[in-house]
Parts: structure tokens; C-alpha cells; sequence
């Protein structure tokens, strides 16, 4: 795999969120690093998540930290069922 290509693995998020900002700023600001935040995205289904490199802006739902690092490139694009 190149360095430019992305990794997309469907299925739940594997790791613990131990926090969540509303933005990458604010995550910054409370001293963590981007290697361990993660941006949670949605698209045009509500019902697919996407967390990724936390450069992400559109679309943002949150920013999460977790204790496990990302490459940069990795995706996980997790699909959930509306509560009813």
C-alpha cells in the first residue's frame, strides 16, 4: 500500500473512545496530540459513521481520543441501525 492510499475497514470502531471534543481545535487546546484524535464523520446516510484522521471538518460529529494511535490513512466505516 502506498502512503497515499486509504484503508476503509467496514465494521464497529475497534477502539475505546476515553473522550470526545466537538472540534480538532479544542482537542489541541486540552493538550492531546492528532496522532491519538479521531474525527467521526457522517455522510448522506445517517446511519454510517466514518472515524478517520482527525483533519476532518465536513460533515463532523465529534472528535474522539482514543489510547491507540491511527497511520493517517486508516478508515473504519461503521454502519448502526436507527433507534426507533
Amino acid at each position: 500500500m502506498s502512503a497515499t492510499e486509504q484503508n476503509y475497514i467496514v465494521g464497529d470502531f475497534p477502539f475505546a473512545v476515553i473522550k470526545q471534543f466537538p472540534n480538532l481545535p479544542a482537542a489541541l487546546a486540552a493538550g492531546h496530540t492528532r496522532e491519538h484524535l479521531w474525527s467521526i464523520t457522517e455522510g448522506d446516510d445517517p446511519d454510517v459513521w466514518l472515524y478517520g484522521p482527525p483533519h476532518h471538518y465536513v460533515n463532523l460529529l465529534s472528535v474522539a481520543l482514543t489510547a491507540e494511535a491511527h497511520d493517517g490513512r486508516t478508515y473504519y466505516e461503521e454502519h448502526f441501525e436507527p433507534i426507533e
